[in-house]
This record gives C-alpha cells, sequence and structure tokens, in this order.
C-alpha cells in the first residue's frame, strides 16, 4: 500500500511524499511531513501514532487488526490531532456502507449475514471493512450480524452483505478490482484532513455521506 499511495501521488499536482516509513523505522521522521498515512500492523501503528500526536500532525489510518485495548489508545490519541479512522479507504466501499445503514434501517426486522474473500496473505479474519460494515447495521437496526470468511488467491476484496426477511432477500455486494482505490481513497482523506481540528473521522466524513 505505501508503494501504491506513492506512486499515486507522485501523479497528483498537489501532493508531494515528503518521508517513507516502514515498520521498524523512527517515526521522528515524519516530521518532514503535514500529513500522515499509516497501513501498516497495530503495534508500529500505535509508535506511529504516538510520535504524531507528540508533533500534532494530522493522521489517516488505515491498518487493521486492533485489540480492544489499542482501539482505546487511537481514541485518546484523537483529543489531541484529527484522525481519520477506516478499514476501508475507498470511495466504492464507503458509499456501499452508507447504503447497507439505509437498508438495515428500512428492513429492522430482517436477518443481516456478511460474507468476505480476501487474498491468501490476509491476516484479520473477519476483514475490518466487514467488521466495520457490520457496526454500522447494527447501530441503525439493533440486529446481530453474522460473518463468513474466505482467503483465496490474490482477491483484493469481495464484501457481501445480505438482508434476509421472512419473504424474501436483499443482497448487496461490492468488488475491488484493484488495491489503487484504497490508495486514492487515502490520498484523499490526506487532503481532507489537514488543518481539521482535533476528532476522530471517517470516510464517510471525508466524503460527506
Amino acid at each position: 500500500m505505501g508503494a501504491k499511495i506513492a506512486e499515486l501521488a507522485s501523479a497528483d499536482p498537489k501532493v508531494e511524499v515528503a518521508v517513507r516509513l516502514d515498520v521498524g523505522s523512527s517515526p521522528t521522521q515524519m516530521k518532514a511531513g503535514k500529513v500522515v498515512i499509516d497501513f501498516s500492523q497495530p503495534e508500529a501503528s500505535l509508535a506511529h501514532l504516538a510520535e504524531a500526536v507528540r508533533q500534532k500532525k494530522p493522521y489517516v489510518l488505515g491498518t487493521t487488526g486492533f485489540s480492544p485495548a489499542q482501539d482505546r489508545v487511537i481514541q485518546k490519541a484523537s483529543r489531541s490531532i484529527a484522525l481519520v479512522r477506516s478499514s476501508n479507504m475507498s470511495q466504492g466501499v464507503n458509499v456501499f456502507f452508507s447504503v447497507a445503514q439505509k437498508i438495515a434501517k428500512t428492513l429492522p426486522g430482517y436477518r443481516v449475514h456478511i460474507q468476505e474473500t480476501h487474498h491468501v496473505h490476509k491476516k484479520d479474519a473477519p476483514s475490518g471493512t466487514a467488521l466495520q460494515a457490520g457496526k454500522l447495521i447494527e447501530k441503525v437496526s439493533k440486529q446481530k450480524v453474522t460473518y463468513e470468511s474466505f482467503r483465496e488467491g490474490d482477491v483484493v476484496g469481495d464484501h457481501r452483505v445480505t438482508f434476509t426477511g421472512p419473504m424474501d432477500k436483499v443482497e448487496l455486494f461490492h468488488h475491488a478490482d484493484s488495491r489503487d482505490i484504497f490508495a486514492a481513497g487515502a490520498i484523499q482523506a490526506a487532503k481532507w484532513v489537514a488543518g481539521k481540528k482535533p476528532g476522530l473521522y471517517s470516510m464517510q466524513d471525508v466524503l460527506a455521506l
């Protein structure tokens, strides 16, 4: 993801990559930039985030797989800096989230099941995208969401939400063709969060959904 973000940023006249950090790099190097974009691992993300708080740098966080305790650290950091957090930065998926919530609100009695498929190297299951969709649905429907995960080949990301009622079924599906959509969304979020007040934001805020 870092390489893809750097590639797309190089083609954007409004964006410049000031420094690239790998897992294990000193986070103090981020002082060269104005906004931090982080797609790494939970432990590395928290180390980078702590430094961003110290330097008062806005943050875009796309890492997933955090524990509840780590989630609380992220929430605390958002009191000091503007932080956009999303398990999926793509515009399409965030519209998918919005539509799923609207369906759940309209059909509150329907059972909801989320099925997701990713490449064999993805560690967390269910995916962060599936869990985020589930939380948004549960928030408006008060129904418990169930999950099913598959790891196959080099699948970028497929997510299907099924709403099942007593007499019919509604399905919502998103397929990602390329990881470019995540990188493009992260760059969009970085542009948006620059200059924002401290707080925990999502791609729903970035896209005004």
